[in-house]
C-alpha cells in the first residue's frame, strides 16, 4: 500500500547499509557531483546517469549528489554560463566547435549551450578533487553513521520493511 514512499527510503537506508568500500562511495559522490550541476535534458546528463547506474560505484551515494549539487547548479549557473560563453567564443576554438557540430549526435549532447557547456567543464574540474577528498571521509565517517542509523527505530523499520520484501519475492 505504501510501497511507493518506503522505496525510496529503503533505497537509501540500502546505500548506508551496503559493505561497499570507501572508493566506491567517493566515485558515487564525484559523479553524482558532475550530473547534478548539468542540466538535464540533454544526452550528456542521460549517458553520465547511465555511466552512475553501470558503474561499481554507489549510486545510492550518486542519487544524493545528484539532488544536492542540483540545487547548488543554480546558484552556479552564472560562472558556468561565463565559462561556457569563454570557450564557445574563443577564436582559436572556433574550427574544433565548427567541425563538431557536423556530427549528428552532438547537438543533443547540448555543448553548444553555454551554461551546459560550462556546468560540464566545472563537473570535470571537480571530479577528482571531490572524489580523493570524500574517499577518507569515507573511510572515517560510513562505518560511525551506519552504526548510529542503526540505532534509530525509523531505520530499523525500513530495515525490516527491506528484508520482509525480500523474504517475500524469494
Amino acid at each position: 500500500m505504501f510501497v511507493w514512499i518506503l522505496r525510496p527510503l529503503r533505497f537509501l537506508v540500502r546505500a548506508f547499509r551496503s559493505n561497499d568500500s570507501p572508493r566506491q562511495l567517493a566515485g558515487g559522490l564525484a559523479i553524482g557531483t558532475l550530473v547534478g550541476l548539468l542540466p538535464k535534458d540533454n544526452l550528456t546528463a542521460m549517458l553520465l546517469s547511465l555511466l552512475l547506474v553501470v558503474t561499481r560505484v554507489n549510486p545510492a551515494c550518486g542519487a544524493v549528489a545528484v539532488l544536492v549539487f542540483s540545487g547548488v547548479g543554480v546558484f552556479v549557473d552564472p560562472v558556468c554560463e561565463r565559462i561556457g560563453w569563454f570557450l564557445l567564443t574563443h577564436p582559436a576554438l572556433q574550427i574544433f566547435w565548427e567541425s563538431l557540430a557536423d556530427f549528428p549526435v552532438i547537438p543533443w549532447t547540448a555543448f553548444n549551450n553555454t551554461v551546459a557547456l560550462g556546468s560540464f567543464v566545472v563537473g570535470m574540474w571537480l571530479l577528482l578533487p571531490i572524489y580523493f577528498l570524500s574517499k577518507p571521509l569515507f573511510v572515517k565517517y560510513h562505518p560511525k553513521l551506519t552504526a548510529k542509523l542503526q540505532q534509530f527505530k525509523v531505520y530499523q523499520l525500513l530495515v525490516g520493511t527491506e528484508v520482509a520484501n525480500t523474504w517475500r519475492s524469494g
